[in-house]
Order: structure tokens, then C-alpha cells, then sequence
């Protein structure tokens, strides 16, 4: 049997502010459709000291993560809300109505046809309001609506009020941030997709028909939801993700949103997992990994302590701008100038440009060169002076006493970059304290400084990454950032082969090009050829070798915007 076309005739009756207990159904209109009712959650695990439920990741599924979340959250539903994955505005506006109505979402894409009339069986309802073009559904009602302000209104009897997003990045926050106390209808104008006649495609058009009651739900077991549809790996997968954002926020849950599947990403998260930590924790979406990964995850948003501007991976929730240079040595960068109150002083003021340029918080950092590259071979013939750690321990304990990140820069000269590491190993172990290896000064056994650019191989900066990593591992730290400089392609050599497995540690390459804007950008885009996905980028202003110095607007509309900015 094909589905049932119809449109909008008003006889819709609207149960608000009545609580939906799990296993409950709301009390409404008498007839056919059952208001909703939200699925009890049974945990599949319980922790054996606490009792309490350990997290757990939602898949996927074959059907996608709406429809995965819908057989999640909700036992019964009087009717559905169905829109096509390729149309942005129907998404928003439909999740809108989801919300207001505390019915599931579902996107007709990852979820066919067969199984949407499969979900509506479950779901034990018999009518679907389509917003946008969709197919017809065997056995259902379909009420098909442009979602327009006014037509919400007449069919539900609540008032929305619109609110223009500009792309579907901004529709998991915006649905976030809802409350009960008002209905906002979400849009696009911008992805508007022009209504389709039913033109023998198989998509619906519009007769009369009624909306079943319907009522406001709410959870009473405390329920937190992490999802994250700017973090699923294809962008066409954003639509499915945020849909599955509605559906857990029209069960009642509280809902948290990141912008990577990862609860340590930033402050708002962390204190989300420690204010809701006898709550029960769900992760929408296979890209959180495995339960018992996003249950170690958890574990560590509670327990371990965060870095400067909160949380407990280094990116995508902050962004650093730096002083550069060696204490003393005004020479050698502009930290030299000053002692280290002052520098970070200048630091924080530097970093405040950049509020208005970027979406993450802005912190302070500064980078320390404590191995120093020198013409002279020294008395151990390795051509690097190194700094005693009692010198570079008031720098280190003034920034973690100012919310600064502080980097330890090497210049190694003909000894390895790990074994000069480990000099530092005491001030490594500080949760603030990331390092950066500087390959233009590291020679081979019969080279000297300044006749040529030094250079090495990922195999050598791996050795540094596995100790990092598990000096981390060792100490329960927040991830480690580790930064390498570099300014030609051939500075490190198979770059291909840099270990990003090891999640202790963030990597980023920093470009350190100087001169006009040109001579910089050239050095920019060679830089971040063939760059894996999993390596961030960095930047450098030269106040004397650049002409001119780069202003921080100037320095933001790079593509893609620095993470680090580090100024000498």
C-alpha cells in the first residue's frame, strides 16, 4: 500500500508544559495516536564501585544516527517529522518542529524508505509531517508543509519565532540552546531548495488532513547527550547528525554540543561531564569511537587536570598566541625583552587582538628557547647551549600561575632532539608545558651552524612523540603540544610518516616564512600540501624580517586560520 498524501487541516490539539517521564505517555487528546513516549534508559553497564551508569555511544547504524536515535529515545510517537538530508533548510526547520512537539526527526538519505515505514511501525505511528520533498512512505499519513512560520502556527497552535542561521555548522548550538519557555522555527535561507510537484519522482505533494495530538516531553532520569555534527568526517553526514541533535533534545535530554567528538575538547564540555556526573552519558554518533573509549575520555574530563582556557585537548578549543625568543636575550625574540610577568602581560594583551577573529577562546603562550644553537662546538661538541632548568622554572611556574601555555623550544645542533628533550623532563610533567623542536638547527655529525639549513626525519621526531606521549600517559596529563618549525620542505625529511596515532599529543607544524606577504604566503601553501588531517598549523610574525608585520586580521584570513601565532 502507498503512502497517504494530505495537508493541513486544523484539529491538531497541543498538550504544553506536561512532563514526560521515561516509560510514560504525555495525557492528550483521546483517539487512534498515543502521544509520545520516551524510552526508559537501561544502562548496558553499570560501574562496579558507584553503581552508577557508565557512558555509551549511540551508533550509527545502518539507517544513520536519526533514525538510531529515535529507536534510542523514543518507544511510541504520535506522528514523525521526515525531511531529505540534501536540504539544509528543511533539516533546521523540521528539526524546529521536532523540538517544539517532542517527536522524532528522521532524514530520508541514511534512513530509506523501508526503513522509515519500518520505524514508523515501531513508533506506532501512522502520520509523517514532511518538511521538503520526500518520497512517499508505505502505510503512512504524510502531511507535506513548506515549514513556514505561519503554517507551524496554524498546525500546531503554538507561535515560533524565527531565527536565520547562516549554514548548517550553526544548526547543532542553535538546537542546544533551546528551552521550553519559547519556540523558535531554525532556517537557511541561504540552502532554500525550491518545492518539487509530484512529477511522477515519487516525492509527495499536499492534500487535507489532521495532526495528531502531541505534548512536551521531558526526561526525569537525568540524561546528557554529546553530540557533534561539525565533528563527523564527511560534511554530508551534518544534516543526519543534526537531526539526531533534535530528536534527543525533543526527548528532553540535555544536550550538550561540541565541535569535535571528544568530551575533553573544551571548558563547557568538561564542566558538563563534571556538573552532570551521576547523570547518565550518551555520545550520538560512531565518531566518538567505542564506549570504552569515550568512557576513558569521560573519565579524564573528570579527573584530569585542564589546560589554560579550559579543557583538556589542546585544539580545536583554543587558540595560542606567543611571545618568541630566549630570556635575557632581546636579540633572539621579543620575549627576551622582559622578565616574565611583563612578557606574558604583553602576551595576554597581543592575544586580545585576536578575540574578534576567532570562534575559540584566545589564551596567552609563550615559547622558551632553551637549547640555543651555537657556532661554537662547547665542551661537549654538540654546538647547543642548554639552559639549567632552575633558569626556566620561573617562567614555567609564572605562566601556570597566569593561565598561560608555555612551549620549550630546541635547538639541538649534532645531539638528537629526544635526548635534549629528556634534559627537561621535570618541567615537561606540568600540565601547561608543551615542546617544539626547531629542525633548522639540528646538524649532522660534520656540519657547523649558519651554513645551512638544518633538517630531520620523522623517524627521530616520532622517538619524541612516543616518550612525550607516554610521559603524559604517566603523569594523567592533558594532552601535550608539539610544535615543528619549519620554513622549507626539505627541513623534514618523510613528514608523510609523522605518528599521529598517539592521542597524548598534538602536532603542529609551524610555519616560520618571513618577509613581504607573498614571500610568506608561498611558504604557507607549500607547507600545508599533502599536510595530514590530523596536524594542525601554526604561524609566525616577524616584527623586523616581515614587510610589514602581519596585522592579527591580517593573520587570521590565512586559510586555514593559524592555531598558534608566535610573534619575534
Amino acid at each position: 500500500m502507498r503512502g497517504r498524501v494530505k495537508g493541513l487541516v486544523v484539529a491538531a490539539v497541543c498538550v504544553v508544559g506536561v512532563s514526560l517521564s521515561p516509560g510514560c505517555a504525555i495525557p492528550g487528546r483521546a483517539g487512534d495516536n498515543a502521544p509520545a513516549q520516551v524510552n526508559e534508559h537501561v544502562p548496558k553497564e553499570t560501574d562496579s564501585e558507584t553503581g552508577q551508569p557508565v557512558p555509551e555511544v549511540v551508533g550509527d547504524g545502518d539507517g544513520g544516527i536519526a533514525l538510531s536515535a529515535s529507536q534510542q529515545f523514543f518507544g511510541r510517537a504520535p506522528f514523525v517529522v521526515l525531511a531529505p538530508e540534501d536540504d539544509h533548510d528543511a533539516i533546521v526547520r523540521g528539526a524546529s518542529l521536532a523540538v517544539a512537539t517532542s517527536v522524532p526527526l528522521l532524514v530520508v538519505g541514511p534512513a530509506d524508505e523501508a526503513s522509515i515505514a519500518q520505524e514508523l511501525g515501531r513508533l506506532n505511528a501512522d502520520t509523517a509531517v514532511a518538511v521538503g520533498s520526500v518520497p512517499a512512505i508505505d502505510g503512512a499519513d504524510i502531511l507535506a508543509i513548506d515549514g513556514s512560520p505561519e503554517q507551524l502556527s496554524e498546525l500546531t497552535g503554538l507561535t515560533f519565532r524565527p531565527e536565520e542561521l547562516s549554514d548548517i555548522s550553526e544548526a547543532g548550538a542553535a538546537l542546544a540552546a533551546l528551552d521550553s519557555s519559547e519556540h523558535v522555527l531554525l532556517t537557511i535561507p541561504s540552502a532554500v531548495v525550491e518545492p518539487s510537484e509530484n512529477t511522477g519522482d515519487g516525492s509527495v505533494a499536499a492534500t487535507d488532513a489532521t495532526l495528531p495530538s502531541f505534548g512536551r516531553g521531558s526526561q526525569d532520569t537525568q540524561v546528557v547527550v554529546f553530540t557533534s555534527p561539525n565533528g563527523v568526517p564527511e560534511p554530508g553526514e551534518r544534516a543526519d547528525h543534526v537531526a539526531a541533535t533534535a530528536v534527543a533534545k525533543a526527548a528532553g535530554a540535555q544536550v550538550v554540543v561540541l565541535p569535535v567528538p571528544d568530551p575533553r575538547v573544551n571548558r563547557e564540555s568538561v564542566d558538563a561531564v563534571r556538573e552532570n556526573a551521576d547523570a547518565t552519558i550518551l555520545a550520538l554518533g560512531s565518531h566518538f569511537g567505542t564506549s570504552a573509549q569515550i568512557r576513558e575520555r569521560i573519565d579524564s574530563a573528570l579527573n584530569v587536570a585542564e589546560l589554560p582556557g579550559g579543557g583538556q585537548l589542546i585544539y580545536p578549543g583554543r587558540r595560542m598566541i606567543a611571545l618568541y625568543g630566549h630570556p635575557g636575550v632581546p636579540a633572539m625574540g621579543v620575549l627576551g625583552e622582559q622578565g616574565p610577568e611583563d612578557a606574558i602581560a604583553r602576551a595576554r594583551e597581543l592575544a586580545g587582538l585576536y578575540e574578534d577573529y576567532s570562534g575559540e577562546a584566545v589564551i596567552p603562550a609563550l615559547e622558551v628557547i632553551v637549547t640555543v644553537a651555537s657556532v661554537s662546538p662547547g665542551a661537549d661538541n654538540q654546538y647547543s647551549n642548554v639552559s639549567r632548568v632552575e633558569d626556566i622554572r620561573p617562567w614555567v611556574d609564572a605562566a601556570r600561575d597566569e593561565g598561560t601555555y608555555i612551549v620549550l623550544d630546541l635547538q639541538p645542533g649534532r645531539t638528537d632532539f629526544l635526548t635534549q628533550a629528556k634534559l627537561f623532563e621535570e618541567l615537561l610533567a606540568e600540565p601547561h608545558v608543551g615542546l617544539a623542536l626547531d629542525p633548522e638547527w639540528r646538524l649532522r655529525p660534520d656540519q657547523v651552524h649558519l651554513r645551512q639549513v638544518g633538517q630531520v626525519d620523522a623517524s627521530e621526531v616520532n622517538e619524541v612523540i612516543e616518550w612525550l606521549a607516554d610521559l603524559t600517559a604517566e603523569h594523567n596529563l592533558p594532552q601535550k603540544l608539539l610544535v615543528l618549525h619549519q620554513f622549507q620542505t626539505r627541513m623534514i625529511t618523510n613528514r608523510d610518516q609523522l605518528d599521529t596515532s598517539r592521542e597524548e599529543v598534538s602536532l603542529l607544524i609551524h610555519a616560520d616564512g618571513h618577509g613581504v606577504p607573498a614571500q610568506k604566503m608561498d611558504t604557507w601553501n607549500v607547507l600545508k600540501q599533502d599536510l595530514s588531517d590530523d596536524i594542525w598549523l601554526g604561524w609566525k610574525n616577524f616584527y623586523d624580517e616581515d614587510s610589514p608585520t602581519f596585522t592579527p586580521a591580517e593573520t587570521m584570513y590565512v586559510e586555514p586560520a593559524p592555531w598558534f601565532v608566535s610573534y619575534q
